[in-house]
């Protein structure tokens, strides 16, 4: 009895997903594991998103929050990939483009307590990702 094996038919590939770099383009930097709280990060951020570096900047100078000077030294690693890897010596022409603020995972620590006890302490952790985009490419 001569039986005839029948191929599966393949389906057709599905289109790889973009990466995040394809999808946001511009100069990126990112900053993991920040010890600042997400929440405090997110509203600082919110006063820098869509803004000028050089305007950026200046707000973050004199806001007088632990997230804001993180968040501006994620702006100037970003502001020196600009420069060094992507060869743009302007960098005033450049705008937050994202911002984006995630949060990380806790760091765990004990604390001591009454009777021999112990409790736990979660001291929150952050990651910034910042992407500087020239200002035309800004939506």
């Amino acid at each position: 009895m001569d039986v005839k094996a029948t191929e599966p038919s393949k389906a057709p590939v599905r289109n790889r997903r973009k990466t995040q770099r394809e999808l946001e383009p511009g100069v990126w930097a990112v900053a993991k594991f920040a010890r600042v709280s997400t929440r405090r990060a997110r509203e600082v951020a919110a006063l820098v998103r869509g803004k000028q570096v050089e305007e950026a900047m200046a707000i973050l100078k004199f806001t007088p929050r632990k997230a804001a000077a993180v968040i501006a030294k994620v702006i100037k690693s970003a502001m020196a990939n600009a420069e060094e890897n992507h060869g743009i010596r302007d960098v005033t022409r450049l705008k937050v483009g994202v911002l984006r603020i995630e949060m990380g995972p806790p760091m765990k620590r004990f604390t001591p307590r009454a009777y021999g006890r112990a409790s736990l302490i979660r001291k929150p952790t952050t990651h910034i990702k910042v992407v500087l985009q020239e200002q035309a490419e800004v939506k």
